[in-house]
């Protein structure tokens, strides 16, 4: 796999969502998820037909990918997941 573009040390906050469920009549509303700041390395690869958003934690303890077929629906994920803009984009030749 080839790496495309990559941002290293991207500080993001993962939790904190609300509660979206259903909760029975007088139910307390439970406390927002716990939050997690983490310091990313995040990249897009090339896999020979499509793009990978990959994402690691500097401890390793938080990794993911998400697989696009266009390197333009491979950026609007890092925009909708971690807010990264296009020119922070570090392009890898």
């Amino acid at each position: 796999m080839t790496v495309v573009k990559q941002i290293l040390g991207r500080h993001v906050t993962f939790g904190g969502e609300l509660h979206s469920g259903w909760l029975p009549n007088g139910a307390t509303t439970p406390m927002p998820t716990p939050t997690r700041d983490v310091t990313l390395n995040i990249d897009i690869r090339f896999d020979g037909s499509g793009y990978l958003l990959c994402w690691v934690s500097a401890d390793g303890d938080v990794a993911g990918d998400l697989w696009y077929q266009t390197l333009a629906d491979a950026e609007q994920a890092a925009v909708d997941n971690f807010g990264i803009r296009h020119e922070e984009w570090q392009t890898i030749v």
